[in-house]
């Protein structure tokens, strides 16, 4: 059975290539297959010196590490030992589109402009896509030169053009959609979510999100494309900012996190003998897809609720996890991406939908009040996977809600009573007060009647 997988992936790898390269060689725009392009045709970001402050913001994104990131590289290693190699060329399109292009996988060094991974050079030279819904890195690039974007009246010193196309969902669509190339299936579905969501109603696109001044701002904002431009209005980020802390820009990546989900939390002021349920909601309010999205059975993200006493203790009151678990054609589950024929389950939270759960409240042993918290909470892997991929793997909090919630009415009405006399002044301290304001009265009295007196002399 393993050595039947391991052909049909050669065989599918085979006849894609074939299939591409053929198509492109009718002209001009050419998809990202080897041979398509040579290495001389992707400038390296470090020749970009007049775009030094957007070079900058790229070099930290997992755009400039898509070749490098250890928890890409460990999981590679694992499919290619699996499929006997043939599914590195379908997933090196996407990490390094200059590179398949160029044709320089296997070699070392690579050039500077193709060893870039995502890079400049190759997403300005962008024009389109092949036919068909974005996915599997179906671009089409003419790697003339001419950098693309959207200055509609661009002002550069190397040949430079106004591209709606840059403007669309659609450009990211064409990586952020990963279809297994044997049977199809959704293994990566961010675009198809954003396209069926009330943001892409709203004609809110990747680009106003993930590159916007900063996390939860909608849209470009005035700035400067190059050292000594012309201010314009419609600026990015060159951040592609998203979920990965550990490997990207931790404070924008965390910010990213807390912007796109909310919780409320209603739970009674006090349990007795009634009513100790907690009712929790998680809305996904800021993200254009769902929540988590991408590769969803390696992201974690889940929801912890518990109660904790004033003391630190802790009582657990439930869990639930976010994510997909894929299934092959006999049924068996979680399985590899490569081996997956169907989706088993898929738990995520759609753009602007909620979710609610229940929860049976109990309180830390011995404690008379607790605060009830629900936190949603996010890491880019489970700590198995990051510890073999040698990175550190932090864990987000993207959201807080909690309550105060007491045993009896007793242990509520002493609470308030503690509460009440932590705040209500002693009657030492009112006379201090009323002294120390009859002193002030005093000193602005004292300093009329001299001022008086001065005018009168």
């Amino acid at each position: 059975m393993r050595t039947s997988k391991r052909a049909l992936w050669l065989v599918a790898g085979t006849v894609l290539v074939l299939g591409l390269t053929v198509a492109s060689a009718v002209g001009k725009p050419l998809p990202v297959e080897k041979g398509n392009a040579t290495a001389d045709q992707f400038v390296a970001s470090t020749g970009c010196g007049c775009h030094a402050a957007l070079v900058e913001q790229w070099s930290k994104s997992m755009h400039a590490q898509a070749l490098t990131d250890p928890l890409y590289l460990t999981k590679l290693a694992d499919a290619n030992k699996a499929t006997n190699g043939a599914i590195g060329p379908f997933c090196n399109k996407c990490h390094g589109p200059a590179a398949t292009m160029a044709g320089e996988f296997g070699k070392s060094p690579m050039s500077p402009g193709a060893n870039d991974a995502v890079g400049c050079s190759f997403c300005h030279q962008v024009t389109g896509l092949l036919p068909g819904i974005p996915a599997n890195t179906s671009h089409l690039v003419e790697a003339n030169g001419v950098r693309r974007a959207q200055l509609k009246d661009p002002q550069a010193p190397h040949p430079a053009q106004y591209s709606a196309f840059h403007e669309t969902a659609e450009f990211c669509g064409g990586c952020h959609n990963v279809n297994h190339p044997i049977n199809g299936m959704h293994l990566e579905a961010t675009y198809t979510e954003w396209a069926a969501s009330p943001w892409a109603k709203e004609g809110v696109v990747c680009q106003d999100c993930h590159m916007s001044q900063q996390p939860g701002l909608i849209g470009p904002s005035k700035g400067q494309a190059a050292g000594g431009a012309p201010e314009r209005p419609n600026i990015y980020r060159m951040s592609f900012t998203g979920a990965q802390v550990a490997l990207g820009d931790a404070q924008a990546a965390t910010a990213m996190l807390q912007s796109a989900a909310e919780i409320t939390l209603s739970a009674p002021d006090v349990l007795g003998a009634g009513d100790k349920a907690v009712v929790v909601t998680v809305t996904n309010k800021g993200a254009g897809h769902y929540l988590p999205t991408g590769l969803t059975e390696i992201r974690e993200m889940w929801l912890e609720v518990y109660s904790e006493s004033v003391t630190g203790e802790r009582a657990d009151l439930g869990e639930r996890k976010f994510g997909t678990i894929l299934q092959d054609d006999a049924g068996n589950s979680p399985v590899e991406l490569w081996e997956a024929t169907k989706i088993k389950s898929d738990d995520r939270i759609p753009p602007r939908e909620s979710i609610t759960e229940t929860y049976s409240i109990s309180l830390p042993e011995g404690a008379d009040r607790a605060t009830v918290k629900a936190v949603l909470r996010y890491r880019s892997a489970s700590d198995e996977f990051a510890k073999k991929a040698g990175v550190a793997n932090p864990i987000t909090d993207m959201a807080l809600a909690e309550q105060v919630v007491f045993a009896t009415e007793e242990a509520r009405v002493a609470a308030a009573k503690e509460s009440l006399e932590n705040t209500t002044p002693s009657k030492g301290t009112n006379l201090g007060i009323a002294l120390a304001g009859l002193a002030a009265i005093l000193v602005v009295a004292g300093w009329f009647v001299v001022r008086s007196r001065q005018s009168k002399a």
